[in-house]
């Protein structure tokens, strides 16, 4: 059964790499004299171009949007340290790319072996295009639970007492799934997790709990509350009493749209059968929050990833010796 699930959530992710991969060659098609010019190696020599329309991809996609999450800091309900980490890695990106330029201007070997040794940052930008393409394709193709007989929701930051507009719209969501389940589900119930951050005055669940009652007219007894999780595994994790049982199958879980392809897996991972739904997440915030997952991603697999980037920097350094 949780292979099953899990063979579910692959498939998003072959089709999106078989289409950043078709569009890297393409585009490694049309760079192909260009690069060779710049670059002041032979037009045959496709490898500098693949090299190149990779790293555009890589700097314009991943770059660009951790620029634009820097721009967007300001109107940021709380800045936390992934936040300054995602501005500088668009700071740092843009940085080398003019650098790169700027070698090749000078000293094209030089801007070869900058292009070169820069490779798991290439890598790394083509697995986060995978990544937002994979979560495009889940959410086209995703569909809420029938008829949930418990509705999860999950939590994000809050504005003082109050629940943020990111978690606002999560919990008008949720409310919505959870009404309309009550049609058929007279038993229905709404779980809202989230512990206290350490920069929250309480925690994120009995915010959500008070926005469901006071604003969106959901009773206090059909909300139950998990408020001791911190990170959105233990989000599903802690919250497994109040949604398995007799009378709670099936799950919806509601997440932001940016949230759900992550926790689809968190979910398979768990062993615990749902459906995740995603809450409009307004445009501005959406790049930066495709970075935040792509980082949350690669912290989960993070060992796989520092062997990966060791592989392709030894491969980068083997190549330099080999075709200066």
């Amino acid at each position: 059964m949780r292979g099953g699930r899990r063979m579910r959530l692959v498939r998003p992710a072959l089709w999106a790499a078989m289409i950043v991969t078709a569009g890297t060659l393409l585009l490694t098609r049309v760079l192909r004299r260009p690069v060779a010019a710049w670059l002041d190696v032979p037009a045959a020599d496709g490898g500098w171009a693949l090299l190149a329309a990779a790293a555009l991809v890589a700097t314009l996609g991943l770059g660009g949007a951790s620029l634009w999450h820097a721009l967007m800091l300001p109107r940021l309900v709380r800045v936390r340290r992934i936040d300054v980490l995602i501005a500088g890695l668009g700071a740092g990106m843009l940085l080398l790319a003019v650098t790169i330029v700027a070698l090749v201007a000078v000293a094209p070997a030089l801007g070869r072996a900058a292009l070169l040794l820069a490779m798991p940052l290439w890598a790394a930008g083509l697995a986060a295009a995978v990544l937002a393409m994979a979560m495009l394709i889940h959410a086209r193709a995703s569909r809420a639970a029938p008829a949930p007989g418990a509705v999860l929701i999950l939590g994000a930051g809050l504005r003082g007492r109050e629940v943020g507009p990111l978690l606002r719209r999560r919990v008008e969501r949720g409310a919505a799934v959870w009404r309309s389940a009550r049609t058929r589900r007279p038993d229905a119930r709404i779980v809202v997790a989230g512990g206290q951050g350490p920069d929250e005055v309480r925690t994120e669940a009995s915010a959500m709990a008070e926005h469901l009652e006071r604003h969106l007219g959901v009773p206090a007894d059909a909300i139950d509350l998990e408020q001791a999780s911190a990170t959105t595994r233990e989000n599903l994790r802690l919250s497994r009493p109040l949604v398995t049982g007799p009378g709670r199958a099936p799950l919806a879980v509601v997440t932001s749209e940016y949230h759900a392809y992550r926790t689809a897996w968190l979910l398979a991972d768990e062993g615990i059968d749902g459906t995740v739904v995603g809450a409009w997440t307004r445009p501005s915030y959406r790049p930066g929050a495709v970075v935040r997952e792509a980082l949350a991603v690669a912290s989960d697999l993070r060992w796989w990833c520092i062997a990966a980037a060791v592989v392709l920097e030894a491969l980068a350094a083997w190549l330099l010796v080999a075709r200066p």
